[in-house]
Parts: C-alpha cells; sequence; structure tokens
C-alpha cells in the first residue's frame, strides 16, 4: 500500500469474505486501539502475524481453487461472474492471473454484447497494468474506454480507474511540473467519481480523503479515513489501504513513531488478506533502517522484494533491489564494528595471558568471517544481478509479444469483418449456394496454421539459437531441417521457456489434450540424453 493506493482497489480488491473478517480483523482491530501509539508492540504484532503467512495465503488458494472448479460447468453470465470473481482474488495477488482473467472477462463481455461488462473488463486490465508497473499501457488502454451509452454502477468503475491512474502517475513522476499536473487529473476524475456516490458512504469517504491526502490536506484526509475505520463492516484489505494513507501522511508531517504504528497496521492487515502488491511493509522497512533496527529492516526488505517478485509488479522490485544492498551494507558494517570491539577486548586480554598467541587466534578468525561476509555480499550481489538480469528479459518477451499480439488480433478481426460482410451481403441477395461456399472457404485450420507461423517467427526473433541448442540436447537428433519453424515437441518447449509450465494453458494454445502434451513431454526426455529432471531447466538456459 502506500501513496499510490487507489479508489479502484478498495471497490474491486479481493473480498476475504465474513469469516475471514471475524476471525482475523478482530485481532488486528485490538492492536489498532490498544498499540497503534507503541512502535515496538506493533512491530511485535507484525512479526507474529508475518509468522501465519503461509496459513493466510493457504485460505486464498482454497478459494480460487474453489471458484476455479465451477468455471468449466458456467457459461454466460454466471461464468462472466466468476471469471469476475478470479480476477478480484488475484489482483493484488499475482498480476499474470490476474491479467489473464481479465482479458477472459473482456472476451466474455464481448460474447455477451454487454457495454458494462466490457468497460468493467477494460479497466481491469488497467488496474492489472498499473499494478505492475505498466503505466503506458495503462494509459493506452484506458483512452479508448467510451462510456457514453455506461450505467451509472460502470461510470464509477471508469471514473475510479481513471483517478488511479493519474495519481499513480503522480507518485511515480516525482518531478514537478507534471506532479501537479497527474494529481490535478486525478482529482477531475475523482470529482465526477463524487457526483455518483451517497454522501457519507463508505466509497464517499474513501475517495474524499484520498483526494484531500493527494493535495496534502493531511487533517482532512485523516478526518475521512478515521470515519472509515470506525466502521465494522469494513474488511481488511480495504483497512490495509486506509491505515497505509495514513501512514504516509504521518511521513509528511514528520511524526515518524505514528507513521511507523499505521504502516505496520497495514502490513499486518495485507498479511491477512494475502495482499502482494504493497509498499507498506517496504517502506516500514526504509523507516526502521533509519532508526537503526536493521535485524528488522533487513527481514521486511527480504519479505518486500518476495511478494514483489511473486506478484510481478516490476517498479516494486526495482525499489526494493536499490533498498536490499543498502541495508546489507550497513548491517555488515555494524558486524564489522561489533568484531572491532571483539578484537579490541582480545587484544586487552592478550596483555593479561598469552599475548601473541591469542592475538594470532583473533587475528585470524577475524579473517574468516570477513571473508564469510565477503562472499555472503558476493552472493547477494549475484542475485541481484540475476534478478536484474531476468527483468530485462521478461520485459523484452513482453514488449515483443504484446506488440505481435495486437497485430495478430487486428488481423484477425479484420478477417472476420470481410467474411461477415460476405455473408451479409449473400444473405440479402438470397445466394444460398455461394453462402455455403464462402463458409467452406474459411478454413480454420488455416488460420491456427497462420497462428503457429506468427508464434514461430516472434520466438525465434527472441531465441535465434533455440532449435540448435534444442537439438545438442539429443544424441540422435531429430530430423529438423528449416531453421525458421518448430515442431510440435518444440513448441511445447519453446512455450516453457517463455514461463508457460501449466499443460493445460498449453494445449488449449496447440489445441491438443492435456494427455497430449504429457505424453509429448514424456516422449521427448527420454529419447535426450539429460535426466528428464534437468531437462525443463536445460531449456530455460537456452
Amino acid at each position: 500500500m502506500g501513496m499510490n493506493t487507489n479508489i479502484y482497489r478498495m471497490k474491486n480488491g479481493t473480498l476475504l469474505g465474513v469469516l475471514l473478517c471475524l476471525v482475523a480483523l478482530w485481532p488486528s482491530r485490538v492492536c489498532a486501539e490498544n498499540s497503534a501509539t507503541n512502535p515496538a508492540q506493533m512491530l511485535q504484532k507484525l512479526d507474529e502475524s508475518l509468522t501465519k503467512k503461509a496459513q493466510y495465503e493457504q485460505q486464498k488458494l482454497q478459494r480460487i481453487a474453489q471458484l476455479k472448479a465451477q468455471l468449466p460447468r458456467t457459461f454466460d453470465r454466471k461464468r462472466y461472474v466468476l471469471l469476475r470473481q478470479l480476477y478480484k482474488e488475484y489482483a493484488s495477488y499475482q498480476y499474470d492471473s490476474a491479467y489473464t482473467y481479465a482479458q477472459q472477462m473482456n472476451q466474455m463481455a464481448l460474447q455477451l454484447c454487454s457495454q458494462d461488462f466490457h468497460i468493467e473488463a477494460q479497466c481491469a486490465q488497467v488496474f492489472c497494468l498499473l499494478s505492475a508497473g505498466l503505466f503506458h499501457e495503462g494509459v493506452a488502454t484506458l483512452q479508448p474506454i467510451d462510456i457514453a451509452h455506461a450505467t451509472a454502477p460502470y461510470r464509477k468503475l471508469y471514473f475510479t480507474t481513471a483517478a488511479r491512474l493519474y495519481y499513480d502517475l503522480a507518485d511515480y513522476t516525482h518531478a514537478a511540473p507534471y506532479v501537479g499536473e497527474y494529481i490535478a487529473k486525478g482529482s477531475v476524475f475523482t470529482d465526477s467519481l463524487l457526483h455518483y456516490l451517497p454522501r457519507n458512504s463508505d466509497e464517499w469517504l474513501y475517495a474524499s480523503g484520498l483526494q484531500a491526502m493527494k493535495w496534502r490536506h493531511f487533517t482532512t484526509s485523516n478526518r475521512y479515513f478515521k470515519q472509515l475505520l470506525s466502521r465494522n463492516h469494513v474488511d481488511a484489505h480495504t483497512r490495509a489501504i486506509i491505515t497505509s494513507c495514513m501512514g504516509w501522511t504521518k511521513l509528511f508531517q514528520h511524526e515518524k513513531a505514528a507513521a511507523i504504528c499505521l504502516l505496520a497496521q497495514a502490513a499486518i492487515y495485507d498479511n491477512v488478506s494475502a495482499t502482494r502488491e504493497t509498499t507498506a511493509l517496504c517502506t516500514l522497512a526504509r523507516l526502521l533502517y533509519e532508526q537503526g533496527d536493521i535485524q528488522r529492516a533487513t527481514e521486511y526488505v527480504r519479505q518486500s522484494l518476495q511478494n514483489a517478485n511473486f506478484y510481478g509488479a516490476r517498479q516494486r522490485v526495482i525499489e526494493v533491489s536499490g533498498i536490499l544492498p543498502i541495508i546489507e551494507q550497513d548491517r555488515y558494517r555494524m558486524v564489522e564494528s561489533q568484531r572491532n570491539a571483539l578484537a579490541s577486548t582480545a587484544i586487552i586480554a592478550v596483555l593479561f595471558v598469552i599475548a601473541l598467541l591469542v592475538f594470532t587466534y583473533f587475528i585470524r578468525r577475524q579473517m574468516r568471517k570477513t571473508k564469510q561476509a565477503q562472499a555472503v555480499i558476493a552472493q547477494r550481489k549475484a542475485e541481484l544481478e540475476r534478478i536484474n538480469a531476468q527483468l530485462r528479459e521478461a520485459n523484452t518477451i513482453k514488449d515483443e509479444y504484446i506488440g505481435q499480439s495486437f497485430y495478430a488480433n487486428a488481423e484477425y478481426i479484420n478477417k472476420v469483418e470481410k467474411l461477415y460482410r460476405t455473408i451479409d451481403a449473400k444473405i440479402a441477395t438470397r445466394q444460398f449456394a455461394d453462402l455455403r461456399a464462402s463458409l467452406k472457404e474459411h478454413q480454420l485450420m488455416d488460420e491456427r496454421k497462420s497462428m503457429f507461423e506468427d508464434f514461430d517467427k516472434t520466438f525465434l526473433n527472441l531465441f535465434p539459437h533455440f532449435i540448435t541448442r534444442y537439438n545438442q540436447l539429443f544424441d540422435d537428433a531429430p530430423t529438423h531441417e528449416k531453421t525458421n519453424t518448430l515442431t510440435t515437441e518444440m513448441r511445447i518447449f519453446a512455450l516453457i521457456r517463455l514461463g508457460i509450465n501449466d499443460s493445460e494453458r498449453i494445449a488449449k494454445f496447440l489445441h491438443y489434450s492435456i494427455h497430449t502434451i504429457n505424453t509429448y513431454k514424456t516422449r521427448v526426455k527420454n529419447k535426450s540424453k539429460v535426466d528428464n529432471d534437468q531437462f525443463e531447466a536445460k531449456i530455460m538456459e537456452i
């Protein structure tokens, strides 16, 4: 959570339900009442909450599994509702899955010919893009949205999304005069939103508080936020957003003790709601580092990095990766300081016992520990370099495939549009025989073949040596003379190289059954000169 928290997330974020609110939210509210002014107690509560991280995540995964189990049995509007629920579960948990379900929502909305659902799906995509730090793509997705014929609830959704976009851009830019311009644009959309909201409703209080906070009217914003927090029905995810906002206001007012308490509360709520797209914990780590609590700062920033990597938020990974080496360096200096004090004590002891032997012992021990510390720092640096390399590769793959996807979709839509015009003309002129002939001419297999050719071309542009390196994994390489196309087996492992490991998703893409995909994978692994367990790891090294 943080300055980039938003109205849209409060309305469309994951709702935990009555049970989770009763079980997990009550202790957290007790913390807020009894420990809100005691940073030490709040930090202790946070440490205890983080030990239950796996438990809260398991609850979320169970809800997701239950929703996925219903999906194959539903169609039309019921299916759209389930897709919406799955998107909400993933929205602040994992970017890739959230964006996938947002896209499926959009496809379903088009099938249902629902303008409102189409707007909702597009706003969902914008939310995912902004959460992942893809601001340019978020703007490009939001701009074409037409709300001229939308109903009131979906106009509200559009305004919340637009406000979130410009507020996030202001937080990300940090440069005049753009910050003020973005805040002003966000406030325009917030004003439009407030027009649709009942005064003193939950959404009205949050939107008003957020707008006041962005203009740095902190007394006003905190009054709205406290009023909203006093309502028992507010869920944990929303409480995380509000307390995080209040924590930021305290930072701007230089009230660091209050900021630590509020950010710790926000981090607890984030943990309870299994939220991975969050900044409260990272900001808290920075504050604790400034106060000299290096041990807690190190642990919190490590968890923040894990959350950012899991969610897929690029800007969060970069932000946290920039903090971690600094904290680790100071931790090393603290250890060095402790070691120096120990060495001084040892020298004094040497004067009373056997000076030369004791002195030599301590020096050797210090050298070993120093080398170990240097090795740890070198390992951490290597890990960061590996993460940055993965980010660069992911960016390259994303840019290439998004561009290709937009082109392929446009080309397919043009073909479908042309076919529709032809069919309409023949129906109008009652040329039914020609109509049937036209339908026979439209061969789906040709379209699928074209899609595979486009995939092969794009993939080999990214990985030009894939075929050669793939064949090197076999003693008797399969015969494949073409250098610009992939075999079915190669396509399976090309998708794995792109990070798509789910056999179901691979099967849908290649138009095979899951059993066929698994059979192909097993057969290829058995033929290779590499152990079956190591084969996919070798593919990822190409």
